[in-house]
């Protein structure tokens, strides 16, 4: 590999969207080979302080191996050795590190498209752009009152309602804010699992590649690391829209609308409910603070190592983990 930087694929939206699902899909195609969740910003780019300047080999071994340490990095299965000796060889700035990073993912799996999904991500969609103005962004939004259903059910969610919905707010929002660009692409997660055919084809298209019909075929070695991820590997139905009838009662529903009513308009989705009475918005924003206070309160072993020694990105992911893995 040289480094020449393409024209990366990035996969963004609010977690619990469907990023997965469309992340599996396109990496059944001969061609396209996206990287699972690298959280290359939060572990790497935003500690550029810490870091330093990557023109030192000195330096970018250091991040190189500290990044490698972490399970993140080991879950994408891939040769650390090879990778390891790439990322060093390639990593001269942040922007080509992460490139390498997904460029030898692609090629390890014989590839030509490269790229990467990282739902949170979308909170650095403008950054992405910015790294790589020839990239290929593709923006997965979903109805808000089903994010929000499903995000309550994970061990890692808040148990907010009112916190989900601003998730998906500021997710979209930001995201949007690149939506007049020649390489953006808005893809609903409703139209994509109620004819994924013609949705598939449209990306396809939009990424300058032919549909491959070997992409709908469900495959039985896709594992799950995380359980939350299993309904990704399943067949592609529509079986999740508005599962928010059924999972959130009125006063939720009602609470989600009122929080995201103005984007959710924006983007097409229909409002059921009417405002929510003061009574209900402040016990929804009591709660928030509640559940704000309690994360951090849990948090602080994470936050500890984040801010005084925050190289040791597998000691912080630990920390992390143990926590996404406690059941609500």
């Amino acid at each position: 590999m040289d480094n020449e930087i393409l024209n990366p694929v990035f996969i963004v939206g609010t977690p619990r969207s469907g990023t997965s699902l469309l992340r599996l899909l396109l990496n059944r195609h001969p061609d396209i080979g996206l990287c699972d969740e690298t959280y290359f910003f939060y572990y790497v780019f935003h500690r550029k302080r810490t870091f330093g300047d990557l023109k030192d080999p000195v330096k970018r071994e250091f991040v190189v191996d500290r990044y490698l340490e972490t399970d993140r990095a080991r879950r994408l299965k891939l040769d650390m050795s090879s990778l390891r000796d790439t990322l060093i060889r390639e990593g001269t700035d942040y922007r080509n590190l992460f490139a390498s990073l997904m460029r030898f993912y692609a090629y390890f799996h014989d590839k030509k498209l490269y790229g990467e999904k990282t739902p949170h991500h979308a909170l650095e969609a403008e950054l992405l752009c910015d790294l790589f103005p020839d990239c290929r962004l593709i923006h997965l939004v979903r109805d808000p009152r089903d994010v929000v259903a499903s995000l309550q059910r994970m061990p890692w969610g808040s148990p907010s309602v009112s916190a989900n919905a601003r998730l998906w707010v500021r997710c979209v929002k930001t995201v949007e804010r690149c939506s007049e660009k020649s390489n953006f692409l808005r893809v609903n997660y409703e139209s994509l699992v109620s004819n994924p055919e013609s949705g598939l084809q449209r990306i396809c298209t939009f990424l300058g590649t032919s549909y491959d019909e070997n992409i709908l075929k469900a495959k039985t070695d896709d594992d799950a690391d995380r359980w939350w991820f299993e309904r990704a590997r399943k067949p592609v139905n529509s079986s999740r829209v508005e599962k928010w009838r059924t999972e959130l009662n009125p006063d939720q529903a009602s609470i989600v609308e009122w929080v995201a009513g103005d984007t959710m308009k924006k983007l097409g989705y229909q409002q059921s409910s009417g405002q929510p009475g003061r009574s209900l918005r402040t016990l929804a924003l009591l709660n928030e603070l509640k559940a704000a206070v309690t994360s951090r309160a849990k948090d602080l072993p994470r936050l500890w190592y984040h801010w005084l020694t925050p190289a040791q990105l597998a000691a912080e992911e630990a920390w992390i983990d143990r926590l996404d893995r406690k059941t609500n």
